[in-house]
């Protein structure tokens, strides 16, 4: 990186650089300018992790004792058999859903005739995906119902006890960075805080920015000192203020930590912002007014919207995200209430109990399920309830945004680091006193990253199956016409659990006021298909990668929490051929050696079963129904290259 874009960055202007040529002279420059964001006095608070049992020996022992519940706070609240009535239900029918669909799949696997073993591998495989796809199923479709009977009956929101801010209230509002793109971060901060002295100007004097960095290189420290510099100028009524750690332990999770205990004190909330995160003054003042108007409220989380992405992958991230991801969320707010999740930023949390109860110890064991908390805001959000707070998800909530992935290589960096997180969250099932919703969320948080090497899995012994079953299933022939009702009742299970919650979610938003957000009717509904087609396409590609990474997950190959690329920069063909083509190769030999298997099906039995049939069961039907799959890996590629590049899409905002 060369020094000029930190001039530029220090706040001088071209060709007044007043001598500097190079880190050392800008260094003894930003040295001699006026301290105008020191950092508020140091009020240490002590505060270490508690000691965590998560072992399966410890959470049997307290099965037999009488332990002294932790929470700490009133247990009287009115939502919390609802929701756990809620969480029972949706729990029952995934059940009722997985046990017929399971009887079915094995009716139709005793005709090809295979071994004991091979009827418990795809029976498991199989189960474990429908449970999956049922639980999502039902909490959308009980959550929109719970939904759409109004606030009236919900009469613990949080918005119902607004009240206005204490004279003492002060709020802190972080952003941890590592290593991003310092101007970016700047301008995230000034828009933050513009639009809050804006809305309330008497009030904005309650809030403190702070950029707390764990930046190692002394360029990014040099050029984040000057951004905080440059806003305290452009603010002269506000207070921007600067720490670096010296030693970046823990990442996220420790500066954080690092925060509370040095500043914590001073401040009722924090409210937790990332490197890309924006959020309207008006936004963040109701968070604080639902705050101040219930003390029992630990975290109030928004749903952030995804903006500012130009090229397809990202506008196709966004559109997903606005139409099926807004559905979802409302769902899951009214399931859950207020045992919601915590999504580490866009979140207002009270500070006092998240230090009490929310600092999280190193886990014991190697990695990758051992050391540092990596997805740790979930296993906070948990925490807090344990203590007897509430937890809220408001995605109703306008004003708070973030940015997503321009392509498919930074949104599968990223997910490999929340996959390994997340399969850390099995370590947690073991804690005590966890609510039931939140045992639910880190079990589905980590079979979500597992459905990936299941589904692969699953293509694989159904596949072997289904070829052994034509080449070698005359004695079953009779059995041909009694297994239409089945397969047909099996393909239908899986639209529906796929399918109908997007069709729920177009239907929903063509129907009400919303529709002219994705640029009316027709457009939404166009834009829903086109993403729909987009999905099918990618998601062979990241099946596979998922899979890659699990398979390094249990070679004990770990990852760490980095700098984030998050530009629209298209990818290099080179890039895309570098780390997509063995993708590509996959899906070539699965072709060469699917298509030399059907060929080696003896013509004769192909057209008995075929007229046993009645038409539908053909030796190359199986290879039209992997087509999608076995099209999307051969042009990974070709794929990721178009999908990272600019586009106008005007009707996926």
């Amino acid at each position: 990186m060369g020094i000029e874009r930190y001039i530029e960055a220090a706040g001088l202007a071209a060709g007044t650089s007043h001598g500097i040529t190079d880190w050392n002279s800008l260094r003894a420059w930003l040295n001699c300018q006026p301290r105008s964001s020191t950092n508020p006095k140091v009020q240490r608070t002590p505060a270490a992790p508690g000691n965590l049992d998560l072992t399966v020996g410890g959470a049997l022992k307290r099965k037999f004792e009488f332990a002294r519940p932790i929470t700490d706070k009133l247990q009287n609240r009115g939502w919390e058999p609802v929701a756990a009535y809620r969480q029972r239900l949706s729990l029952g029918l995934a059940v009722a859903s997985t046990i017929p669909l399971l009887t079915l799949t094995y009716f139709v696997l005793e005709v090809q005739q295979m071994s004991a073993a091979y009827y418990a591998i795809h029976m498991t495989i199989y189960g474990a995906l429908t449970f999956y796809l049922a639980s999502v199923f039902w909490k959308t479709i009980l959550g929109t119902l719970y939904r759409h009977r109004g606030r009236a009956r919900n009469p613990w929101h949080p918005i119902i006890s607004t009240r206005e801010l204490d004279c003492d209230t002060r709020i802190a509002v972080i952003f941890p960075v590592y290593h991003e793109d310092v101007s970016r971060v700047a301008a995230g901060m000034a828009a933050t805080y513009e639009t809050l002295a804006n809305a309330y100007p008497k009030l904005a004097t309650r809030f403190d920015f702070f950029l707390l960095s764990d930046s190692r290189k002394p360029e990014f420290a040099i050029a984040e000192s000057a951004a905080v510099r440059e806003l305290a100028k452009q603010f002269p009524q506000s207070r921007f203020y600067y720490r670096r750690r010296l030693v970046n332990s823990n990442a996220k999770l420790g500066n954080m930590e690092d925060f509370c205990r040095r500043w914590g004190r001073a401040y009722r909330y924090m409210l937790v912002m990332d490197a890309d995160s924006v959020m309207d003054g008006k936004a963040i003042v109701e968070l604080v007014r639902m705050m101040e108007g219930n003390d029992r409220i630990g975290i109030l989380q928004t749903k952030p919207q995804p903006v500012m992405r130009t090229s397809l992958f990202g506008r196709v991230h966004q559109f997903a995200a606005r139409l099926y991801g807004s559905v979802y969320a409302l769902s899951v707010k009214d399931m859950n209430l207020g045992n919601a999740a915590y999504l580490g930023h866009n979140a207002m949390i009270r500070i006092e109990p998240f230090m009490r109860h929310c600092f999280l110890p190193e886990l014991s064991g190697p990695k990758p399920l051992g050391g540092k908390p990596l997805s740790h805001d979930i296993v906070e959000s948990a925490m807090m309830a344990r203590a007897g707070y509430e937890v809220w998800f408001l995605p109703e909530i306008e004003g708070s945004y973030e940015e997503v992935p321009s392509n498919i290589l930074a949104f599968l960096v990223r997910e490999r680091r929340w996959m390994q997180g997340n399969l850390q969250h099995l370590r947690f099932l073991f804690l005590p006193d966890l609510r039931l919703i939140h045992l639910e969320t880190f079990f589905n948080g980590s079979l979500g990253y597992i459905a990936a090497p299941l589904w692969a899995g699953f293509l694989v012994v159904s596949t072997f199956g289904m070829l052994h079953f034509l080449a070698n299933g005359l004695s079953a022939l009779g059995d041909l016409a009694a297994l239409k009702v089945p397969f047909l009742f099996l393909g239908l299970s899986v639209v529906i659990f796929l399918f109908l919650p997007r069709v729920l979610a177009l239907v929903i938003n063509i129907d009400s006021k919303q529709a002219w957000r994705f640029g009316g009717k027709t457009k939404l509904a166009l834009s829903g298909l086109l993403e729909t087609m987009f999905s099918l396409i990618f998601a062979p590609i990241i099946m596979i990668f998922m899979t890659y990474f699990f398979w390094l997950w249990l070679r004990r190959k770990t990852i760490s929490w980095g700098a984030q690329q998050r530009g629209d920069e298209p990818l290099p063909w080179q890039e895309c051929f570098r780390h997509f083509a063995w993708v590509s190769a996959i899906g070539l030999i699965a072709v060469a050696l699917l298509a030399g298997s059907i060929n080696a099906i003896p013509e004769r039995l192909g057209l008995i079963m075929e007229y046993m049939s009645d038409g539908w069961v053909r030796a190359e039907y199986l290879l039209y129904w992997l087509s999608p799959i076995l099209f999307g890996l051969i042009a990974a590629p070709w794929i990721a290259r178009p999908a990272s590049r600019d586009v106008w899409c005007g009707s996926m905002d």
